[in-house]
């Protein structure tokens, strides 16, 4: 039965909320002019709805109400509280162009809020040679990460359906491993993600038929960032067989969008631009370059991330700093022009279909 309620009941019930008001929602956004702003940075010309990111918050929130119950009051106030910073963050930025150093400042009141609330980093396992670290620090750590992969999710989001899809990657991943170890109210959390994002992929696999916005992509970064601070501290917990969860393998989970946001950082700053200017330096902008269509790009990119999983599992007992580190050349190995060129090539041949259709930059 906690089979049922931890995880089938929560995807589907998400799944359905989210499949029900999409469809209403794109008809407002038609009769609103609610489209996703076009620009000399972006090449798509067709006026797509956005913010469906409203319909996958909707989806998690309200099937989590109804199901979850075992999340501390204290806790979960926190968390609900700092993911409507967000969502009313993403959706004014959706629909104003809000200024980025504002973004960021609620960015760092949300992650503030839920430090506030007791989901903190509060032992780096190991990285750099630090292991427990003191409470004013695991504030910093842990705001600094909650920001960092808010927003590594809402820079991933440039082709139709790579955020949706990594999303969905990470929260069926998590959730498996919340309920391994008996959180079933995470895992429940967790699911209710992942049903909410299958119902709002049906939309957004290419020809995509909405976007999820920032009021999306700031709401499924937040949610996968507080649920593996939680991850982390099952190992914190006496008896708990949690060998499996390492913080290798959840970097592992989050490495594409971490891998992605680093990458294009380093770019910019090395050709004199700002980190936060935005080109077509990420990731998937490199690979639908190289005449992939954005379905086979967010596959390939889906399929790079399992393949950094499956070698963090493999590899569970490594040194994690020797882990990042090969993680990092593995990315740097598989994911460039020259490799993707090559791979084009083969597809090619082997009559997969070739072009060199634009898509979003972020």
């Amino acid at each position: 039965m906690n089979f049922v309620l931890a995880i089938i009941l929560p995807s589907l019930f998400s799944f359905a909320i989210t499949l029900t008001i999409i469809p209403s929602w794109i008809k407002v956004c038609k009769k609103w002019n609610l489209f996703e702003k076009t620009d000399e940075r972006k090449v798509h010309k067709e006026s797509i709805p956005t913010m469906g990111g409203l319909a996958i918050f909707a989806g998690i929130l309200i099937s989590y109400l109804f199901l979850g119950q075992q999340i501390s009051e204290h806790t979960i106030q926190f968390l609900i509280a700092a993911s409507l910073i967000l969502f009313f963050t993403g959706f004014f930025d959706d629909l104003l162009d809000m200024n980025a150093k504002k973004k960021l400042v609620l960015q760092i009141i949300a992650s503030a809020v839920v430090a506030y609330g007791g989901i903190r980093i509060n032992n780096l396992y190991g990285i750099l040679g630090i292991y427990e670290i003191p409470i004013w620090l695991q504030y910093t750590i842990t705001i600094l990460f909650i920001v960092s992969i808010t927003n590594a999710y809402n820079l991933v989001d440039g082709i139709d359906g790579l955020a949706g899809s990594l999303g969905l990657m990470s929260s069926l991943i998590f959730g498996g491993l919340f309920y391994q170890f008996k959180y079933i109210d995470y895992a429940i959390l967790s699911f209710c993600m992942s049903g909410a994002l299958i119902g709002f992929l049906k939309f957004n696999f290419h020809p995509a038929k909405i976007f999820m916005g920032d009021t999306g992509s700031l709401i499924i970064g937040f949610f996968l960032s507080t649920l593996a601070i939680n991850l982390l501290d099952i190992k914190e917990i006496p008896n708990v067989k949690a060998n499996f969860v390492s913080p290798a393998l959840i970097a592992a989970v989050l490495f594409v969008p971490l891998y992605d946001v680093i990458r294009v950082c380093v770019i910019r700053i090395l050709t004199g631009n700002s980190p936060l200017q935005a080109d077509r330096n990420h990731v998937h902008h490199m690979i639908v370059a190289q005449g992939f269509g954005q379905r086979v790009t967010t596959t390939i990119i889906v399929a790079i991330n399992l393949m950094i999983i499956s070698f963090a599992i493999l590899f569970r007992n490594m040194n994690i700093n020797l882990f990042l580190l090969m993680s990092i050349c593995l990315g740097m190995i598989t994911i460039n022009t020259l490799v993707m060129t090559k791979l084009a090539f083969i597809y090619g041949k082997l009559g997969g279909r070739i072009n060199q259709k634009s898509v979003r930059t972020t």
